[in-house]
């Protein structure tokens, strides 16, 4: 991505003056902009919502900011968190930052009240930011009248290490985004906004973290919906189970003792000592160490996710994710959530993907889910068979891409949204949806005969405004678009911004929406709505005989308790 260009389009271009505003701590200055339509907007970019968490403060749970001097200046993006995939120049550890965007005229209407759209980004918990120049633009919700807001939290090793006990429990990126929410809930109203009208969304990653502020006692009256975008706590890569021996694995990067030292004080106490750059680093390295077919990240976990921790005072998560679904352990507020057509399309483009491929069709052990916790090798090798057999049953995986893809795609991301939406539903409103609409608009280079066509966050490119190339520099330009998907932007956007005003996403007949009436999932009858050229409710899953496969595979075979699905 051309950055710099990008930048100048979307916050020089647009600035019209200052935009100050009083907070407790003290006072900010933002930017007046404007977007494609003319509707004038407040932008406060690399707003500080914690402590720089540097030194002692590394690997612990964020501390709010404190109290400042003077004019903060929100006026440029300053930074984005330690990417373990990729350096980059605005790489940070001084990163719990937010962009915060407004409609509100703060001089004359502060007291506005409007709701507001907490995101998070994804990246697989170690990668991806929050940040204007990265594609996270607000010109669409400004227009629809409402406030959004998106984060950086901790990423890999700076966020997701664990040591089993009080010395690092774990899940301190998911603990950064817990002191976000608070942060808005205690400032919200100086930009226009209610605090008790905020409605958390997330994509991939980070509809995982919606799904698991679900799950934490911690998130309890920070939000009050939920929109989740093709992620899950109990999607297989959201979740590590083996994360204090990665942790001490790190370390080992960086410092042999540790290969058989499993003291976590010195280990903390080691890991505040060295530089970031090193951390990073080293959580990299690890990463290619473990990298093979039978533990790849997307379908096995992550090597750096939230993690389940032990009893303890301000733990964000004690109960395994399935059981405390199905239990209705969970913070209870409407939740809308859903899928794209063929996520795993990008696979196609992976440059590892013909062999790995090859690998499960030598060792059909490698497509068997950890969550199934099958220990006997001959059951194991029997389920990988009856998967490879749904998925290729007359050829091999590397003379069919299409089946893998499929594999990938309903394994890795489909079933455990649509098991998510199951296990609420008798708490809880919840709207689940499948995308099936191939568009321009949706910016996916990848093809595949015989696929969905509807790639992992493709629906991304319909709700934020963003830069796609030296063609389209700008999305809000719908003149460089079919009608067709011009309609299902409108759509999305309505969905998404009704939803967050009125916690229904049809409130009423709308012609954008072909008057439709979405309903919500009920136990024991599922239904969705498909996002296609038109919308249409349809009855049972999405992908119901896939979904109905693997329900049985873990009937027949899996062992309880289950973490993810």
């Amino acid at each position: 991505m051309d950055s710099i260009f990008y930048s100048l389009l979307f916050v020089i271009a647009t600035v019209h003056g200052d935009a100050l505003v009083d907070l407790p701590n003290g006072q900010i200055r933002g930017i007046t902009q404007y977007t494609t339509k003319g509707v004038a907007y407040n932008s406060f970019y690399g707003v500080r919502y914690g402590q720089n968490p540097t030194n002692k403060l590394r690997l612990q749970p964020p501390k709010p900011v404190e109290a400042w001097e003077g004019v903060f200046d929100a006026t440029v993006e300053k930074g984005i968190c330690y990417q373990v995939t990729q350096d980059n120049d605005l790489e940070t550890e001084d990163c719990l930052l937010l962009n915060l965007y407004t409609p509100v005229d703060l001089q004359r209407n502060s007291s506005a009240k409007l709701p507001v759209m907490f995101f998070i980004h994804g990246g697989g918990f170690v990668e991806g930011t929050g940040i204007l120049e990265w594609g996270v633009g607000p010109n669409y919700f400004i227009e629809y009248g409402v406030i959004m807001v998106s984060i950086n939290y901790r990423l890999g090793p700076f966020g997701y290490l664990s040591t089993g006990d009080d010395v690092i429990p774990g899940n301190i990126g998911m603990k950064d985004q817990i002191l976000a929410l608070k942060w808005v809930r205690d400032n919200i109203e100086y930009f226009g906004g209610d605090p008790e009208k905020v409605t958390v969304f997330g994509q991939s990653a980070g509809s995982a973290s919606v799904s698991y502020l679900l799950l934490s006692p911690l998130a309890e009256g920070l939000f009050r919906g939920a929109i989740l975008e093709s992620g899950s706590a109990l999607s297989p890569w959201a979740y590590q189970r083996d994360q204090v021996e990665i942790t001490y694995k790190t370390a080992a990067k960086l410092n042999s003792d540790f290969e058989t030292n499993r003291n976590s004080t010195a280990l903390l106490e080691f890991l505040q000592s060295v530089s970031a750059k090193e951390l990073d680093e080293a959580s990299f390295n690890v990463t290619n160490d473990l990298d093979n077919p039978g533990n790849y990240q997307l379908s096995k976990g992550f090597y750096y996710t939230p993690v389940v921790e032990h009893e303890h005072k301000d733990a964000f998560l004690t109960q395994m994710q399935y059981e405390a679904f199905e239990q209705g352990n969970f913070y209870k507020v409407p939740v809308l959530i859903g899928f794209n057509a063929e996520e795993s399309l990008f696979m196609v483009g992976v440059k590892q993907f013909p062999e790995m491929i090859k690998a499960y069709d030598r060792n059909a052990t490698n497509l068997v889910p950890f969550d199934m916790h099958i220990e006997d090798s001959d059951v194991s090798k029997k389920v990988g068979l009856k998967i490879k057999h749904f998925y290729s049953p007359e050829k091999s995986f590397g003379e069919n891409e299409l089946g893998a893809v499929q594999f990938h795609s309903t394994h890795d991301f489909d079933k455990s949204v649509i098991k998510q939406a199951e296990l609420q539903a008798p708490y809880v409103p919840v709207y689940l949806y499948e995308f099936t609409y191939i568009g321009k608009m949706g910016n996916n280079p990848n093809v595949l005969e015989g696929s969905g066509g509807v790639g992992h966050g493709e629906e991304q490119n319909y709700i934020f405004s963003r830069w796609y190339s030296s063609d389209i520099p700008d999305n809000t330009d719908f003149s460089k678009f079919p009608e067709a998907d011009v309609r299902v932007h409108y759509r999305f956007m309505s969905l998404f911004t009704n939803f967050a005003k009125e916690l229904d996403p049809t409130p009423r007949e709308e012609e954008i929406l072909q008057n439709i009436t979405w309903p919500t999932v009920q136990p024991g009858a599922l239904k969705y709505l498909e996002i296609g050229a038109d919308l249409a409710v349809r009855g049972g899953a999405p992908k119901n005989e896939m979904y109905s496969f693997w329900n049985e595979l873990y009937v027949g075979y899996a062992n309880r308790p289950y973490d993810t699905y």
